[in-house]
């Protein structure tokens, strides 16, 4: 979920242009929502391992600038339609609250490639 919330951001701060403003909005909303997914995750494995929650989790992009091109908004596409994919696998072999949280990240991660990205690009 990290790693796509650093994808979504680095694709939206790559995009230039008038034209390129509600693209590079729906990038930053995806990318908050997977930093969200990430953070709930955590406090999930943590409460299932019997820890306390973690009080933070490491969301921010580091502030350096990447080695090689930006990423495409295909690759964002294509790590929200594998997180999808995952999550609602591991939402039918879960159950509960657990299953709840799943299914809900499968649900937005589809919902964030098939409507809010691909309506823009």
């Amino acid at each position: 979920a990290l790693r796509d919330s650093e994808l979504a951001a680095a694709a939206g701060a790559a995009l230039t242009g008038p034209g390129s403003q509600a693209l590079a909005a729906a990038l930053d909303q995806v990318a908050l929502e997977r930093a969200e997914h990430a953070r709930a995750l955590a406090t999930e494995i943590a409460r299932a391992a019997g820890r306390p929650a973690p009080e933070t989790t490491e969301t921010t992009t580091s502030a350096s600038t990447p080695d090689g091109p930006a990423p495409t908004v295909s690759q964002v596409v294509n790590a929200l339609r594998a997180a999808a994919d995952s999550a609602g696998k591991l939402a039918i072999a879960s159950s509960g609250y657990r299953a709840g949280l799943l299914a809900s990240i499968a649900a937005a991660c589809t919902a964030s490639y098939a409507v809010a990205l691909v309506t823009q690009s």
